[in-house]
C-alpha cells in the first residue's frame, strides 16, 4: 500500500478495514494540509466531511477560536462525524496547532461505506449519534454558561476590554504558539498623555468618560483577530497575532489618529478636550519571553513620552 493508504489502515476509523475499503476512499480524494492556528471545523459553518488526522496535532475548543483550549487530538483520531451523520453543524472549533495533514472523507462516501456494512450498523450508528448529540448539547450549554461567568471575570467593566487578567494569560499562551510556530507577534503598549492634569481638570467622571472613548476606540480600531486589554489605570495593551512591524506600525498609527480626532462628551452631551496617546511597539523574536515582550514595549513607550507624545516609536 502507499504510504497514505498505510497510515489510514493505523487509524481509529480504518482499523481491521480491507484494502479495497481504504483504496475506494482514496479513489475520491487526497490529504489536506493544514497551517498552524488554521480553522478546519466551525460551528458556525456546516460540515460535509470526516477529517482523519494523518500528522500533527488538533485543538478542540468552545464558543470561539480564541476560548480555552477542552482537548488536544493527535494523528489517527477524526473529527466530523457527529455534524455529519447527523447532519448538524460542528458542536465545536477544530483548530490546527501545529502543521497538519488530514483526510477529508465526504459524507456520501461515508453513508455508502455504512451501507454497505449493514442496516442494523446503519441504524445502530444513528442511535448512538442521536444520544451523544443530546450530551453534547448539555456540554455546550454548560460550558456557555461557565464560559459567560469567566467573561464576567475577565472584562474591564468600564472600557468592556479584557482587563489585566485576562491577558496575562492570554499574552503567555500566545507567544508560545508564536514561537512553536515560527511567526510574528506584535504588541503595542499605550498610554493616554497627561492623564493625571486630564482627570484633575475635567473631573473623575470626565476621566472615566476619556477611558470609555479608548475603549470604543480600541474595539474598532483593530482587526477581528486582535485582542484590545486595559493594562491598568489610562494603560493599554493591544496584542497583534501573526503581525510584522510595518502592519504592527500601520495599526497604531491608525489607533493615534483615531483618538486624537475622537470627540469627547460628557455624561450630558457636551463636549469636553480631547485626549492623544502614546504607543510603544515591541515584536517577538525566538528568545522572547511575556515578560521580554512586555518590557520591550513599555521601553518604547517612555521614549514615545519622552519624546513629545501623541506619537508611536519602535
Amino acid at each position: 500500500m502507499s504510504s497514505i493508504a498505510d497510515k489510514l489502515a493505523k487509524t481509529e476509523l480504518f482499523r481491521n478495514a480491507s484494502q479495497d475499503t481504504i483504496q475506494m476512499v482514496m479513489g475520491n480524494t487526497a490529504p489536506v494540509e493544514l497551517s498552524p492556528g488554521e480553522i478546519l471545523l466551525s460551528p458556525a459553518c456546516e460540515n460535509q466531511h470526516i477529517y482523519v488526522l494523518l500528522s500533527g496535532t488538533l485543538s478542540i475548543r468552545l464558543g470561539t477560536p480564541d476560548s480555552p483550549e477542552i482537548s488536544e487530538l493527535g494523528a489517527g483520531v477524526s473529527v466530523g462525524e457527529l455534524s455529519v451523520i447527523d447532519g448538524i453543524p460542528p458542536a465545536a472549533y477544530v483548530i490546527a496547532k501545529e502543521n497538519c495533514a488530514v483526510f477529508p472523507i465526504h459524507r456520501d462516501s461515508l453513508h455508502k461505506l455504512i451501507a454497505d456494512a449493514s442496516p442494523v450498523a446503519s441504524n445502530l450508528l444513528r442511535l448512538l449519534t442521536r444520544s451523544m448529540r443530546v450530551n453534547t448539547q448539555r456540554i455546550v450549554h454548560d460550558s456557555r454558561q461557565i464560559r459567560e461567568l469567566m467573561d464576567l471575570a475577565n472584562v474591564d467593566v468600564l472600557t468592556g476590554l479584557y482587563n489585566r487578567r485576562w491577558m496575562d494569560n492570554a499574552l503567555i499562551r500566545l507567544v508560545a504558539q508564536a514561537k512553536k510556530g515560527g511567526f510574528p507577534l506584535c504588541i503595542l503598549m499605550i498610554d493616554v498623555d497627561n492623564f493625571k492634569k486630564y482627570n484633575d481638570t475635567q473631573g473623575h467622571t470626565g476621566g472615566d468618560q476619556a477611558l470609555m472613548v479608548m475603549g470604543d476606540i480600541l474595539k474598532t480600531a483593530v482587526r477581528p483577530y486582535d485582542f484590545s486589554t486595559r493594562y491598568g489605570g489610562e494603560e493599554f495593551l493591544v496584542i497583534l497575532p501573526g503581525t510584522k512591524i510595518k502592519e504592527g506600525m500601520a495599526v497604531a498609527e491608525r489607533i493615534r489618529q483615531a483618538v486624537q480626532n475622537k470627540t469627547i462628551l460628557s455624561g450630558d452631551g457636551e463636549p469636553m478636550p480631547g485626549i492623544t496617546v502614546s504607543i510603544g511597539l515591541a515584536i517577538n523574536d525566538q528568545n522572547a519571553t511575556f515578560q521580554s515582550l512586555i518590557d520591550a514595549a513599555d521601553a518604547q513607550l517612555y521614549r514615545a513620552k519622552k519624546e513629545g507624545r501623541n506619537c508611536v516609536r519602535y
